[in-house]
């Protein structure tokens, strides 16, 4: 079961606890939803805690996942840990009925400006490096179609971003996927398009503020993320 109040509370411990340790703290950069939730006005709830590390070497890898490892323990039980196919991950229980908290870090480097993408925000006082909205923008774009299974709260996300008129960024979407914005968005436009309806909840419902905005997001919300991207591609050259 879902605590959100409980889970962010747990959130902002880690990010704190992270951000706080001067031996890791300019070399890991805060994305995803979470960061989009916390810092942009995501107007869903996230529940996983997702950064870039900004050095691949050996050594680097070794240190973060010590210290992550380290500092999440306080927190809770460390279920699982692994450094394997280019992630960190730890899986945190802090609860036998609460929702795990999982903690993965990237260190797979895909362009060597990566930290260009990061700027220094505050979150409660406290210092963080935070993804720049066209970085997560098009990040989240591109995870949109290369995961193993579709994630709903993809196209939620992709929804907000692109109602706001966040830039993407051109090279993080190259990068990852081989391809021009404009000749990625001919992929996600049917991608998005094969979505059914009853199916748009599955991992998502939970994660919305009230009835309401999940009686909205099964009636219009894969069809405003269809526009949106069309949208988008219409002035894109």
């Amino acid at each position: 079961m879902l605590n959100k109040e409980k889970h962010q509370l747990i959130m902002g411990q880690i990010l704190r606890a992270i951000y706080s340790d001067t031996s890791i703290s300019s070399l890991i950069g805060f994305k995803g939803g979470t960061c989009a939730y916390f810092f942009y006005g995501l107007t869903r709830f996230s529940v996983d805690l997702d950064f870039d590390l900004f050095s691949s070497d050996e050594a680097t890898q070794k240190l973060g996942y010590e210290k992550i490892g380290g500092l999440l323990g306080k927190y809770g039980e460390v279920k699982d840990n692994y450094i394997k196919r280019n992630t960190i991950f730890f899986l945190l229980s802090h609860g036998d009925t609460d929702h795990n908290v999982k903690v993965e870090v990237n260190v797979r480097i895909l362009m060597p400006d990566i930290k260009e993408h990061y700027e220094v925000k505050e979150y409660l006082g406290i210092s963080m490096l935070v993804g720049k909205k066209d970085y997560l923008f098009a990040s989240k774009l591109a995870a949109l179609t290369t995961r193993s299974e579709t994630a709903m709260r993809d196209i939620y996300d992709v929804w907000f971003f692109g109602t706001n008129h966040w830039d993407i960024n051109a090279e993080v979407i190259k990068a990852r996927t081989g391809k021009t914005i404009k000749e990625y968005m001919a992929d996600c436009i049917p991608f998005v398009e094969t979505v059914k309806d009853n199916e748009i909840l599955r991992g998502l419902a939970e994660l919305l503020p009230g009835e309401k905005e999940k009686a909205w997001v099964k009636t219009h919300l894969r069809k405003e993320v269809i526009f949106l991207l069309k949208n988008y591609q219409s002035v894109l050259t």
